[in-house]
């Protein structure tokens, strides 16, 4: 499976977790359970993007770009803010953001281990130095941005990138997949061990399989780019969340 199959399969599930979310009532959460599939599989792209790019520092500035150019039609269709006053670009910030920053975190550890890059310790010690501007990157999705997924999602596309076995990226992907919905497993664990929990929703339950879903697409991936539509893949984002912005306020 190439990264531009890969590339469909996350758009499509995307736009239908997306469709959920505006418009709840009409499709019901099904639909968001089909959408786990999505982020997972845009994580590893993003990820193994920054590993065959010829220019690092570009392809971070296009997701910049895109996080800007798309926040406007995330905050209409998935916060139901008025376009334009309701906009705000630096709280509950769309998903290109936490590309962004999750780049970032990369960007700045491939210049610090190039700086230490001269011997074994050297490396080491770029490894120390590099946890910190990722702890950063991690903190402004968590806490200032309020990113989509977070310091979550900034940690696992770092994860992606840094570990260099595929092997062991699936075994990382599918904990972070599980890592995801660890309330879920909680109630869950809790529901087996207590006598008073309520039994956990069957579509909440679904979630988990949904999500590790996009781990065995991911271990088909035979590392291939397949064919372009680079900027076609950009402009999807915020051009089906600025139809599905209008559709609701319609």
């Amino acid at each position: 499976m190439t990264a531009f199959q890969l590339k469909v399969i996350a758009l499509v599930c995307m736009i239908i977790d997306h469709m959920g979310a505006v418009f709840p009532d009409i499709f019901g959460l099904g639909f968001r359970v089909v959408g786990r599939v999505a982020f997972p599989v845009y994580v590893f792209l993003v990820a193994e993007g920054f590993k065959h790019t010829k220019d690092s520092l570009r392809f971070l500035i296009r997701l910049g770009i895109f996080a800007v150019l798309s926040e406007p039609f995330f905050d209409m269709a998935i916060r139901g803010a008025e376009f334009p006053w309701g906009v705000d670009f630096l709280n509950n910030t769309n998903i290109f953001y936490t590309l962004f920053l999750g780049g970032l975190a990369i960007w700045f550890y491939e210049v610090v281990q190039e700086s230490f890059s001269k011997n074994k310790v050297g490396v080491v010690m770029g490894g120390f130095f590099a946890a910190f501007p990722l702890f950063g990157c991690m903190l402004f999705a968590e806490s200032i941005l309020t990113t989509d997924y977070g310091a979550y999602g900034v940690l696992f596309i770092f994860l992606m990138y840094v570990i260099k076995s595929m092997k062991l990226r699936l075994l990382v992907m599918a904990f972070m997949c599980l890592w995801q919905h660890r309330a879920v497993l909680e109630r869950v664990f809790l529901y087996f061990s207590s006598d008073n929990m309520l039994p956990v929703p069957a579509m909440h339950m679904l979630m988990i399989p949904a999500t590790l879903a996009a781990v065995v697409l991911v271990s088909f991936y035979n590392g291939k780019r397949g064919l372009g539509f680079k900027w076609f893949f950009y402009a999807s984002y915020p051009v089906h969340l600025a139809i599905l912005g209008f559709l609701a306020l319609l």
